[in-house]
């Protein structure tokens, strides 16, 4: 390296100016080149993809969406079958039945005449069967039909419908919370998805500017060495540089891909052709909110803890229901029956009607203790419910002073990147210029290199991790996003 000084300092006037105009040269031809292969790159470019239409794909066919909406359909149904406990009852029943008797060696009669001497000495005669003496099996065929209707009007259970239904109705409202978290969860997916691809993106444009500057500084410092003013391991350190910039470059593209198929997965779509996203979205004011007032918004506005608050009113109609046990039962009721019976063993009419109409009491005093156990488990259900909420409300306050903590220290580092990314350039700058005097090492210029890709690296990562903070911090709140609407 000395040897290489000594003869920068040897060179006259006109050798420092053919350096000159060797080094314009490259600067040129590799500028050239850089826009040549930037041509067939432009005519390929991807499609470009909003965050909002990402979100619109997502939501249009997201599983954990319809799996909600399909729970929210089943507690409509609960509801309805609440409301249905408070009507009449009516049931219809058809029979058709026909039969065959067979009687075995049974004496055949005939028609005859039965004496029978009366007190006075007269003789009467009585029709009657005579036994002719055969026998032989007999065959008889019957049919029968009947008609019932029955109709039941629940008067008293002891207030288990009314239980019943403020359990399902209240259901329903935590499902309709549940499915809106959903939405709002699916958003949150895509959101986070979408931000980390355009960091994968713009981390790639460090790394292929990176790559660039280390080609310059390469051609420049063989240039150096092919002047005598660098030495053999100045040109040796600057390509294990460019070779470590190309290896990030292939390791950036990977993490592309690997962020479109992120993408796609949070869109429902893993087949998804690959596709861009707009670097706009990067764009912010780092604002940041006071966190005390965040805690009563998501209290108040936080869809999963309305559907915890809907629970537990849930389970105390459960616990309504089951209690209704203990009490009397008191139904109306009223029965209709039509017959016909084709028998010739039937004793009376072949065709009967009977209409019928009550009220029943049924207490059940004992049974097993089955319904002091219900009534038991019902209300230890409702404590659990109260125990969960609470829960729910706790990790809320944790989630939001997590990401509250996580946007202040993004905002931070975005802040300290900007100031050491002008830093970094204008080291890069003086290493740059101590080398071609021979007041540094090439060493001195692969470390600006490095520390310049790494702020610009650190910018970057600072930015989307804001973003993704800020996003995850609304849906904590229990702000709807504006990319929510559907």
């Amino acid at each position: 390296m000395s040897g290489g000084r000594m003869a920068m300092t040897g060179l006259g006037a006109r050798g420092l100016a053919v350096a000159l105009v060797v080094l314009s040269a490259v600067g040129s031809v590799t500028a050239a080149t850089a826009q040549g292969a930037a041509a067939p790159a432009a005519s390929q470019e991807l499609p470009v993809m909003s965050l909002a239409q990402c979100v619109k794909l997502a939501l249009e066919d997201s599983p954990s969406l319809e799996i909600a909406r399909q729970q929210r359909g089943m507690a409509a149904q609960d509801v309805r079958g609440a409301w249905g406990a408070f009507l009449p009852s009516l049931s219809l029943a058809y029979n058709w039945q026909k039969s065959e008797r067979t009687d075995y060696d049974v004496a055949q009669t005939e028609f005859g005449t039965y004496p029978m001497t009366t007190v006075g000495g007269d003789t009467l005669l009585f029709p009657t069967q005579v036994p002719t003496g055969a026998v032989m099996d007999e065959t008889n065929s019957s049919k029968y039909k009947s008609l019932s209707a029955r109709a039941q009007l629940n008067v008293f259970d002891g207030f288990a419908k009314y239980g019943t239904l403020a359990s399902a109705r209240r259901g329903l409202e935590a499902a309709d919370a549940s499915t809106g978290y959903a939405h709002e969860r699916v958003v949150e997916s895509v959101v986070a998805a979408y931000f980390n691809l355009v960091r994968f993106q713009e981390l790639a444009k460090v790394a292929r500017d990176s790559r660039d500057q280390a080609a310059k500084e390469l051609e420049r410092m063989d240039t150096y060495f092919r002047l005598g003013s660098a030495a053999k391991s100045d040109v040796l350190q600057q390509r294990v540089q460019f070779e470590n910039t190309k290896l990030a470059v292939v390791i950036a593209d990977n993490n592309i891909q690997q962020g479109i198929a992120n993408l796609a997965y949070a869109m429902n779509r893993p087949l998804a052709a690959s596709f861009a996203v707009d670097g706009g979205v990067l764009a912010t004011d780092f604002e940041v909110e006071e966190v005390a007032a965040m805690y009563d918004e998501a209290l108040r506005n936080r869809l999963d803890l309305q559907s915890s608050e809907r629970n537990v009113e849930a389970r105390r109609g459960d616990a309504k229901a089951v209690a209704g046990g203990l009490f009397p039962r008191v139904d109306l009721f009223g029965n209709y029956n039509r017959d016909n019976n084709e028998s010739p063993y039937k004793f009376g009419a072949q065709i009967a009607s009977s209409t019928s109409y009550g009220a029943s009491v049924s207490w059940n005093v004992f049974d097993r203790m089955q319904t002091i156990t219900g009534v038991s488990k019902a209300k230890a259900g409702v404590r659990i419910a109260e125990y969960q909420l609470q829960q729910a409300r706790l990790n809320a306050q944790v989630e939001i002073r997590q990401l509250h903590n996580a946007l202040v220290e993004s905002r931070e580092r975005a802040s300290v990147s900007r100031e050491t990314i002008i830093q970094a350039e204008e080291g890069l700058r003086l290493a740059q210029e101590r080398f071609r005097v021979g007041a540094g090492t090439a060493l001195d210029v692969v470390v600006a290199q490095v520390n310049l890709a790494s702020a610009r690296s650190q910018e970057v990562q600072a930015k989307c991790d804001f973003l993704i903070a800020r996003a995850s911090l609304d849906r904590a709140v229990g702000r709807a996003s504006a990319l929510a609407a559907n």
